[in-house]
């Protein structure tokens, strides 16, 4: 049985194993969560977008370590809220079928979760990275990022 939004209703426990362990299931037909190795890749992926975004603009307009500055503090959150928001996957999600989405529906994240999760994702790496290290552990594959934005990564897989 699947729910209204599109994500699978896991199977109901039968009687006497309420504390059983449930098995993980796919979000969607084609679909399933994205792994702590590839997001990983892909996080690197955007940082050298972003820092060579960074060179050129500072090497073209500001070139200076305070120019530098100034830049990443403007790029480095434009680039991941506008990708998060417009179309729910940056550049280096791309080439891996990776997609942000609402956890609760599939849907998009839109501005004000694309936020959240980048403020969240400050927050993740402040205790020795624990909050995306987290990723790994997780059944949904979420960090710290993902719960508090509310969101899931899923690639797709045909």
């Amino acid at each position: 049985m699947t729910l209204p939004t599109g994500w699978m209703q896991p199977p109901a426990p039968g009687p006497g194993d309420a504390w059983a362990r449930r098995p993980q299931l796919e979000p969607a037909p084609g679909v399933v969560f994205g792994g702590f190795w590839i997001r990983f890749v892909a996080y690197y992926v955007d940082a050298a977008l972003v820092e060579i975004i960074v060179i050129a603009l500072v090497l073209a307009f500001i070139p200076s370590i305070a120019g530098m500055l100034l830049v990443s503090m403007i790029v480095m959150p434009a680039y991941f809220i506008g990708f998060w928001a417009t179309t729910g996957q940056t550049i280096g999600m791309m080439p891996f079928r990776l997609r942000v989405v609402r956890n609760s529906d599939g849907g998009r994240i839109g501005f004000g979760g694309a936020v959240l999760r980048l403020v969240g994702f400050s927050i993740a790496t402040l205790p020795l990275y624990l909050g995306l290290i987290w990723v790994a552990f997780d059944s949904r594959k979420r960090g710290w990022h993902d719960r508090i934005a509310g969101s899931v990564v899923i690639r797709r897989t045909r």
